[in-house]
């Protein structure tokens, strides 16, 4: 468990889930469920776009896989840092010294990784 974690810790959070591998979506999917989260999926940048400039009521977070099948998907972190969704980079194929300049703020976990480091990484973005 995180420090001061209760057991559900994202409990009445809206998480967007950005990632292109069905598997891997439906593990991390399932680890923040378990935390208490609500998630939205998407899998490509124009879904994530799509989502990120909707008027639906906005994210409390989100977890973005960097390379979406040959995209990259720092137009929607870009969005979600203009419209103060703070989120972070799950990712296989990503550096954080390529993260770090663009989005300082944001956490680069690599995958393959654990659920509740994921679950704990969230809780700390959150307010």
């Amino acid at each position: 468990m995180c420090a001061g974690e209760t057991a559900a810790p994202l409990r009445d959070c809206q998480i967007l889930l950005v990632e292109d591998e069905a598997l891997v979506a439906m593990d991390l999917a399932y680890e923040l469920e378990k935390a208490g989260a609500e998630v939205t999926f998407a899998s490509t940048l124009a879904e994530a776009l799509a989502i990120a400039n909707s008027d639906d009521p906005p994210h409390s977070a989100a977890v973005l896989d960097i390379n979406l099948r040959g995209e990259e998907v720092y137009p929607a972190a870009e969005r979600l840092a203009e419209t103060g969704v703070p989120f972070l980079f799950c990712t296989g194929h990503g550096k954080l010294e390529d993260v770090a300049p663009r989005f300082p703020d944001a956490p680069v976990l690599n995958k393959p990784i654990i659920g509740r480091q994921l679950v704990c990484a969230l809780a700390a973005l959150l307010p």
